[in-house]
């Protein structure tokens, strides 16, 4: 069946075409213009509709790089349905390289946004209705935060069948059931039309992971070769994602220096020791922290100075033998 045209902002796209649009944003107090860049390749013939997004925190700059190499493969000229990628969801954030827009809000929290808001709630509805209005499917890329660096993994509500088989489509080592009640994938999945949305996170903020990147641009193209807008799949299979569905954060129990022993990906026992804190101005040792799940470890902060309650490791619950594929895995593609 031929495909439709599709509008977005003032630009009409036929099938078959394949251009960038420039959306633009609402203006800033010094009426300085922002816009940002859209890219739809609109197939032929009727299919899906995927959004992928990157840098919705202007400092994830993962998202970005997997973006620019996906449009560069050439078998996106051939795809069914539509396929409308946005590198850079966020624009002021990437501009300052902050995290969040001039009212110093959350984009991510500030969906689905309101028309009188404040310029993160505006910018919100203002996606909303001319971005996610259109898609069937959607893959929003994160990172870590700074001085974090994330295992590369899926997170996802996985209650649905289609989100489901969306994430393992993906195939990153892991995936985690969530439950949020804010955010893009709250919208996505709670609104009058559900749409399976899956969040990609690998590495760090302000710095490119390059294991990670690589499994990013092979995941979505594994994603629309399972959604069928791509030949079937010829990519050689890695093993099954593992889906988990309880994590932790274990935090500084008292400041510090903090020396932190597993690495990202390695599984660690209930009770084995995940870290020591010293007095920074003498050599006594505080504190001893120990696992207080077993599991792997997903998450790791990369600072060696920690204030009481800041975050150390983050681990999923699993037992040994499945942690084996992951620690497999990291080994062979170290991401710190």
């Amino acid at each position: 069946m031929k495909n439709t045209p599709i509008k977005i902002g003032n630009i009409t796209i036929h099938p078959g075409e394949r251009i960038t649009v420039a959306l633009p944003t609402p203006e800033l107090y010094t009426c300085t213009p922002i816009y940002i860049p859209i890219h739809v390749i609109h197939g032929k013939k009727a299919g899906p509709t995927l959004l992928v997004c990157g840098a919705m925190h202007g400092d994830e700059v993962n998202g970005v790089a997997i973006i620019q190499r996906l449009l560069k493969l050439r078998q996106l000229n051939s795809i069914k349905g539509t396929l409308i990628v946005v590198p850079t969801i966020n624009m002021y954030g990437m501009i300052t390289m902050s995290r969040n827009l001039p009212d110093r809000r959350d984009l991510d929290g500030s969906f689905p946004g309101s028309e009188s808001g404040s310029y993160a709630s505006r910018l919100a509805y203002f996606l909303t209705q001319e971005i996610f209005s259109h898609i069937t499917h959607c893959i929003d890329l994160h990172t870590g935060e700074p001085h974090i660096t994330k295992f590369p993994q899926i997170k996802t509500c996985t209650e649905t069948l289609e989100t489901k088989e969306l994430a393992n489509h993906f195939q990153a080592p892991v995936i985690i059931n969530t439950k949020s009640e804010h955010g893009l994938l709250w919208l996505l999945h709670r609104n009058e039309r559900p749409i399976p949305t899956i969040i990609y996170e690998t590495g760090e903020a302000l710095r490119l992971d390059e294991k990670g990147i690589t499994m990013g641009v092979r995941g979505i193209v594994r994603v629309m070769k399972g959604l069928q807008m791509l030949a079937p799949l010829t990519i050689k299979k890695t093993p099954k994602s593992i889906e988990l569905q309880k994590e932790f954060w274990v935090r500084a129990p008292s400041s510090g220096l903090c020396e932190i022993f597993p690495k990202i990906g390695k599984y660690v026992k209930k009770g084995s020791l995940l870290a020591k804190i010293f007095d920074p101005f003498g050599t006594e040792q505080r504190e001893e922290i120990f696992a207080p799940i077993e599991g792997v470890v997903i998450a790791k902060n990369h600072l060696p100075i920690l204030n009481e309650g800041e975050p150390i490791l983050q681990i999923a619950e699993m037992k040994a033998v499945a942690a084996r594929s992951i620690e497999t895995w990291a080994e062979d593609h170290p991401v710190e």
